[in-house]
């Protein structure tokens, strides 16, 4: 295929725009967990009175620098968006995912100014979180569209799922998302330390004790029922991998992830919760978010929608 004039610019750019939004969601956990969000104080968007402040303390650095990142990567993720827009006009999905992606970088930022103002609500808290994860999801299935409509890539293998099988992928989806705000919650309650003990909570397979207790519990049992759904799903497509060649792949790769996260929760629990456990954790199911993201946009694509990039979808 002949490569299209600004064919490798705008593929790089997408590359760096959806690993900078990995880096933004990863640095606002740093930043929740250090507890660094009034490092600025209540100032917004200058940083206690200045556009560059004194670096004071630990808290002040990590504040400091998240806004800058945000800044920074939310520039190259519009950019994208801009570009991408103009380049694939015709393409429903590429509006769809321009509008995702800006949309919820400006809600993003929008609500990490509130969260700043207001001195961290915890609904505005855990929304900035969700609206993080949107905004990396949507720049990184732009950049999906963008290299397949470069490539070609994917054209091939685009084939209607069985009902039953889009029910259980969206499904696993909107699981893990709940699961992702369930743990976030029990963050913002620093519940995580009233599980001594993995697998067993306080000794116990069934523990006792207070509501916080049993808030970790049940993001523990949320994780057994997430590592269920996706080993049915991979079942499930392992009958079915010959023909959907790009998504059993991408399953085998959700599988891992889901054993990879439990290991990291284990991992965080034996740390006594220690910064880099927990950033191993958060960092490995932001992936996870976004694989199961892209499979789940694979689920919902229509077998005839897609063309050339003349003709674009």
């Amino acid at each position: 295929m002949t490569a299209h004039r600004g064919s490798g610019a705008i593929k790089t750019l997408a590359v760096v725009a959806t690993l900078g939004m990995f880096l933004v969601d990863m640095v606002g956990f740093l930043d929740t967990l250090t507890r660094s969000a009034l490092g600025c104080g209540q100032d917004w968007p200058l940083c206690n009175g200045k556009v560059v402040p004194t670096f004071g303390n630990i808290h002040v650095v990590i504040e400091f620098t998240h806004r800058a990142i945000v800044a920074g990567f939310a520039f190259i993720a519009v950019l994208l968006a801009i570009w991408a827009w103009q380049r694939y006009r015709t393409s429903r999905p590429v509006k769809a995912f321009v509008m995702l992606s800006v949309g919820f970088i400006v809600l993003q930022s929008g609500l990490g100014a509130l969260a700043v103002l207001f001195v961290n609500p915890p609904v505005v808290l855990a929304l900035h979180l969700g609206f993080g994860l949107m905004a990396l999801v949507g720049t990184m299935l732009l950049a999906v569209m963008v290299f397949r409509l470069e490539t070609g890539v994917g054209k091939q293998n685009r084939v209607q799922l069985p009902l039953g099988l889009r029910r259980l992928i969206i499904a696993t989806w909107v699981y893990t998302f709940v699961a992702i705000y369930w743990g976030s919650y029990v963050a913002f309650r620093d519940a995580g330390r009233f599980c001594q003990g993995w697998p067993l909570c306080n000794g116990h397979l069934i523990p006792t004790g207070g509501g916080l207790v049993w808030l970790d519990y049940v993001h523990r049992l949320a994780a057994v029922g997430l590592a269920v759904l996706v080993t049915v799903l991979l079942i499930d497509l392992y009958r079915q991998r010959q023909r959907y060649r790009d998504l059993w792949p991408a399953t085998v790769v959700v599988a891992v992830l889901v054993a990879t996260q439990i290991a990291s929760g284990a991992l965080l629990v034996f740390s006594h919760l220690a910064t880099g456990p927990y950033l191993l954790h958060v960092g490995n199911l932001t992936i996870l978010f976004s694989v199961l993201s892209y499979l789940t946009f694979r689920s919902l694509e229509s077998p005839n929608r897609y063309s050339s990039r003349a003709n674009q979808y």
